[in-house]
């Protein structure tokens, strides 16, 4: 009968050294994990803001662009108004509001404010600019 003879010197995983390199693999794979969660978050909230200044960008070019002549610059007014764009495969709103201040008899300061919502905070963003009467 032969007998089989263990030896020391023999290589290889245990069952439980397999078992903690596998948890140790886990453990770093869920903070790659997170990591690319919240690179992905902080893309969407670097979109939201991008639009934002597009659409405050595009309101204050619209109101200078109808200051034409004297009858609209006195006519130029403060109002409110809800525009909504597409974002990735959704839409987003965004409430823009444009306020008017006489600076002198013949310019305006018109201050653009866009504020959306993201997760539960309100954001802001404002942009001011002079118009002055064309016709002085």
């Amino acid at each position: 009968m032969e007998r089989h003879v263990s030896s020391d010197n023999q290589s290889g995983f245990t069952l439980i050294e397999f078992c903690v390199a596998v948890l140790i693999m886990m453990v770093g794979l869920l903070g790659l994990l997170q990591a690319v969660n919240m690179a992905t978050e902080k893309n969407l909230t670097n979109i939201l803001r991008n639009e934002a200044v597009s659409v405050a960008d595009n309101q204050m070019v619209q109101t200078k662009a109808s200051v034409v002549d004297t009858a609209t610059f006195n006519t130029l007014a403060n109002m409110s108004s809800l525009v909504s764009t597409r974002i990735r495969s959704g839409s987003k709103s965004y409430s823009v509001t444009r306020n008017v201040t006489a600076a002198s008899s013949n310019s305006k300061e018109v201050v653009v404010a866009v504020s959306w919502q993201h997760k539960g905070n309100t954001f802001r963003h404002l942009i001011s600019s002079m118009v002055v009467n064309p016709n002085n």
